[in-house]
């Protein structure tokens, strides 16, 4: 399994509730290196996972937007617009990282509002999650 397969399917496990958002057919021919998640319906945060296009380095931010209604009429036209739907989203975390195998993830930056202090050298996929959980009461 490559690396985004097990962190997307990482990303599920952690926040059951997700849902990843998927693009029209129109967008089908086109590289695709970021991935977004509805973390919770109701909520006002989406995931968005980037991959550097390597398969090693990847980015993974938490985007806050104003409220839940504006999040859902942006994901509504994800699908025919693309990405550029969410641009309005803050950033609330960015997590930099490289994936080494699986639970073998070597954090290279962080910003934003990070959860824990923790040895981000080498961490597991869900310990990373809960580093960037929006959800995570302070």
């Amino acid at each position: 399994m490559n690396a985004l397969t097990h962190f997307r399917k990482e990303i599920k496990a952690y926040f059951p509730e997700s849902s990843e958002l998927i693009l029209s057919e129109s967008f089908a021919t086109h590289p695709r290196f970021n991935f977004y998640f509805e973390i919770k319906p109701g909520e006002r945060f989406l995931l968005y996972l980037n991959s550097d296009g390597d398969d090693l380095g990847y980015t993974l931010k938490c985007l806050e937007f104003r409220d839940s209604d504006v999040l859902k009429r942006l994901i509504n036209s994800y699908p025919t617009i693309g990405s550029k739907a969410f641009n309005i989203g803050q950033p609330r975390t960015r997590i930099s990282f490289i994936y080494r195998a699986e639970n073998r993830i070597s954090v290279t930056q962080t910003g934003g509002d990070i959860h824990d202090d923790f040895n981000w050298h080498e961490i597991s996929a869900s310990h990373l999650l809960q580093g960037l959980d929006p959800l995570i009461k302070n």
